[in-house]
């Protein structure tokens, strides 16, 4: 069995490797979806909890987030913003850049699904359960974004509020 820690850096890396392919520029743009998704549902979580949630199963409030955040993430990738294409596309430089964006992204996806597990008490028994407390990936809970851009499970998300404003600023900068 694979822990959740390692699966959170394995997409990472793939994320990493699709920006590397598809170019900084691409995956800048999808940046902003990623961090907003997770912002929203994250800033509304306690409002859904006291309705909406209340109605449903852990399943079913884990799929829901699940559905808002994946619909959240196509729309950013979508890439309605037209820009023209370099014409140095493919130099190692861009590459890198868009290795690094890609596992930024990777980052903030994979943990904020882990987040949404652990939120939701690990929802599906039958195919993980939650990490013990001597193993690598209940330490590695202190990696999620969530924790590092929010001041904590109880925290109130200012630093990843200001996130999503500079990254909405340099893409405005840069597009």
């Amino acid at each position: 069995m694979i822990s959740l820690l390692s699966l959170m850096w394995t997409i990472a890396l793939f994320f990493a490797l699709m920006g590397a392919l598809r170019g900084w520029r691409r995956e800048l743009l999808g940046t902003p979806g990623i961090l907003l998704g997770f912002f929203a549902i994250f800033q509304f979580d306690r409002l859904l909890r006291g309705s909406l949630y209340l109605l449903l199963t852990d399943e079913q409030t884990f799929l829901l987030q699940m559905a808002l955040y994946l619909g959240a993430i196509r729309l950013s990738y979508r890439n309605l913003l037209a820009f023209r294409e370099d014409a140095q596309r493919g130099r190692l430089r861009d590459m890198i850049f868009g290795g690094a964006v890609g596992f930024f992204n990777g980052y903030i996806f994979a943990g904020s699904i882990w987040y949404f597990l652990d939120i939701n008490r690990y929802p599906f028994p039958q195919l993980l359960s939650a990490p013990a407390d001597t193993s690598v990936s209940f330490q590695g809970v202190g990696a999620l974004p969530v924790v590092l851009l929010s001041g904590g499970l109880a925290g109130g998300g200012g630093l990843l509020a200001l996130a999503v404003v500079a990254i909405l600023a340099v893409i405005i900068i840069l597009v």
